[in-house]
């Protein structure tokens, strides 16, 4: 079974952005698919307004820009870091500002492998990235692992991220908000 996973960060009050990009894929389920979401920080209240829909899963870590949100409208704790499975893999998630990735990516990788994870998600930076990291390449780290940033949906262009995955493998890449929709 293949799944897809809108990855979203640093929506900075653009809320009508992420709504709209969340419309546009719900579009593309079927009806009784869910959309699962993972938002990477700066922008939670954006994500809140968004809750009216029925049909989605929503992963969130807060950022530097989130003070004060701990909790979502429901009383679910938003974390700083999260590991969540899917299928075969383990993906890490965290906004990256306390783990310095606007310097170098070696305290996200150790974060991640600390966690057994083979993807590592990141936001902070605003800078669409994709990375591969071989095993042993970076102290700690004893497992191959994808890096990963959508980039911000909040900036001029707006980018956000997608992750297609079965049990054999996953497929990541990277949109734009202009491309999708048509103002």
């Amino acid at each position: 079974m293949v799944r897809d996973i809108l990855i979203v960060s640093d929506t900075h009050g653009m809320a009508t952005r992420l709504s709209e990009i969340i419309e546009y894929r719900q579009k593309l389920l079927s009806e009784k698919e869910v959309l699962n979401v993972i938002f990477l920080g700066d922008g939670l209240n954006d994500l809140f307004l968004c809750r009216e829909y029925d049909n989605i899963i929503n992963y969130a870590v807060r950022g530097n820009c989130d003070i004060g949100i701990y909790f979502s409208p429901y009383g679910e704790e938003i974390p700083l870091y999260r590991t969540i499975s899917f299928g075969n893999h383990k993906i890490f998630m965290t906004h990256g500002h306390t783990l310095n990735v606007k310097y170098d990516r070696e305290e996200l990788c150790r974060a991640a492998a600390a966690e057994n994870a083979d993807i590592a998600l990141f936001g902070h930076t605003h800078v669409p990235t994709l990375e591969y990291i071989k095993k042993g390449s970076i102290r700690g780290v004893e497992r191959d692992l994808v890096l990963f940033n959508p980039g911000s949906l909040g900036d001029f262009n707006g980018s956000f991220g997608n992750l297609s995955f079965s049990d054999d493998g996953f497929l990541f890449s990277h949109g734009k908000y202009h491309n999708i929709v048509k103002n």
